[in-house]
């Protein structure tokens, strides 16, 4: 099979599916992309040189060798091939009678130090949830903790993953292991456990820093794409920002470290611990968890001197304005622009805030009640208030309505922008304490809702272009969940 073409050529389905295969590369000894002497074959080694320094080592001067099950034969090939502190990766799709242990004993004998097996689970031919250190107590724990099982059956079938895993009869599995010796130049992994949930190639892999009693210490964020070391930056920039801006305020990561992994960049930062608010959202707590929302994000946004629009519009309203058109041209009602930009200009001054830009409630944790976000790669440091507060509302309401799923938002939304229904009075209550507390004119936060679907209108452009590999459908474009909001939104002035 032959070697896949630049990643960036490639449709976002397979890239994704192939880059999945190698996230255990974030497990790796090295800062940069390592180069391979590749010694499998297929869809293994497809995905192998999508992560490889480009050129062909010389033999013995190789970073990392890859390599099938750890035969003797296979294991002396690939110790042949790699320099002093290099790596072996052995890799075997299907399950193997006292494969851990046997694989575990030969690479030992081989002269590799540092072994370790790692299991893509939960489910085999499937694409793996996380990458488990089978012999890490604590990693273990951690995820079976915070999976609980949703089901009797798959209650009954932990005692047989656990009996299978001591028989040595998971898969598919990864074996690591280290050549002594080397310039000691390159960095330790430090995270006991890889995530990889996400359905897109641009989702970070999530490495987890576990402490003896199994509790996150740090996360680790890694970027599987370069668009998404991009996002890191700002991730970082965004959290340093809050840091300096607003130290005591709860719920927000802090920056440990930044740095580099097996050529992707890398961001670890502090664990905000709680449970997923959207576990506890229900018709009943809506009106509580959404009064506490708006009360950290009322914090979050306090801020100093409005600032008239000449210091904002062009970077926050004009270019997501020109960026909207060109996107969706094929979609937009011929008017639709031009109604859109002459509302947006009745904007008045306003203080420049930080921006979340997805708080939602899959981000969205509670400790003992107080709420703390996760994911700010989108984030903007010099925003504009309001927009974070009706992205969570709105996407409250669409949970609550089972409408992401059917394609029925603006139905839902339409609700949710009538007062006189339960949904819509909690919003009211909501947004009528945000504006009072920031000081906001009422037919500013009514325009804010609006350019909140705009900005937003970005990210399903974005997916939309992945998913169709080049230019999206006018069709699906045409059935963007924001494009639908802004009309909404235009259609409830007239």
């Amino acid at each position: 099979m032959a070697a896949p073409r630049n990643a960036a050529e490639l449709p976002e389905a397979q890239l994704n599916r192939l880059l999945r295969r190698v996230d255990w590369r974030f497990l790796l000894h090295t800062e940069d992309a390592p180069s391979v002497a590749d010694m499998t074959a297929g869809k293994t080694s497809l995905a192998v040189h999508l992560i490889a320094a480009k050129g062909k080592p010389l033999p013995g001067d190789a970073d990392l060798a890859t390599i099938g099950y750890p035969t003797r034969l296979a294991l002396r090939g690939a110790i042949e091939s790699v320099r002093p502190g290099g790596e072996v990766a052995a890799f075997w799709q299907l399950p193997r009678p006292a494969a851990v242990r046997r694989a575990t004993r030969r690479m030992r004998a081989a002269g590799l130090e540092d072994v370790r097996i790692l299991w893509p689970g939960p489910l085999p031919f499937r694409q793996p949830e996380f990458w488990l250190p089978l012999d890490s107590g604590e990693a273990a724990g951690h995820l079976l903790a915070r999976r609980p099982p949703s089901s009797t059956l798959q209650a009954a079938l932990r005692p047989l993953w656990r009996a299978s895993a001591r028989a040595g009869l998971l898969f598919p599995l990864c074996a690591i292991g280290r050549m002594p010796g080397g310039d000691g130049t390159g960095s330790e992994p430090d995270t006991a456990l890889l995530l990889t949930g996400g359905q897109r190639s641009i989702n970070k892999v999530v490495g987890l820093r576990l402490g003896a009693d199994g509790e996150a210490t740090a996360v680790v964020k890694l970027a599987r794409v370069a668009t998404a070391d991009e996002a890191l930056e700002r991730e970082a920039a965004m959290l340093r920002t809050v840091e300096t801006e607003r130290p005591g305020l709860r719920g927000v990561p802090r920056v440990l470290e930044e740095g580099m992994r097996a050529g992707r960049r890398a961001l670890a930062e502090s664990a905000v611990h709680g449970a997923p608010l959207i576990d506890c959202l229900t018709p009943d707590s809506f009106a509580e968890l959404a009064g506490s929302v708006t009360s950290w994000l009322i914090e979050l946004a306090r801020s100093g001197e409005a600032q008239p629009p000449g210091e904002w519009w062009e970077r926050l309203v004009g270019a997501r304005l020109r960026a909207f058109e060109r996107d969706f041209a094929q979609a937009l009602p011929a008017d639709l622009p031009s109604q859109l930009e002459q509302a947006l200009a009745a904007l008045g001054p306003l203080p420049l805030v930080p921006e979340h830009r997805d708080c939602s409630p899959w981000n969205v944790v509670l400790d003992d009640g107080e709420p703390g976000l996760h994911d700010w790669e989108s984030a903007e440091p010099r925003g504009l208030p309001g927009l974070d507060l009706a992205y969570f509302l709105a996407n409250c309401a669409f949970v609550l309505d089972g409408t992401i799923e059917t394609g029925r938002t603006r139905e839902s939304y339409e609700r949710l922008r009538d007062p006189s229904t339960p949904y819509g009075a909690i919003a009211a209550e909501c947004e009528g304490r945000y504006r009072r507390a920031l000081g906001l004119d009422p037919s500013d936060l009514a325009l804010l809702r609006l350019l909140t679907w705009l900005v937003h209108s970005a990210s399903d452009h974005r997916h939309l272009t992945m998913e169709s590999g080049g230019t999206p459908d006018p069709e699906a474009l045409r059935a963007s969940t924001y494009l639908g909001l802004i009309e909404a939104e235009l259609e409830s002035d007239r």
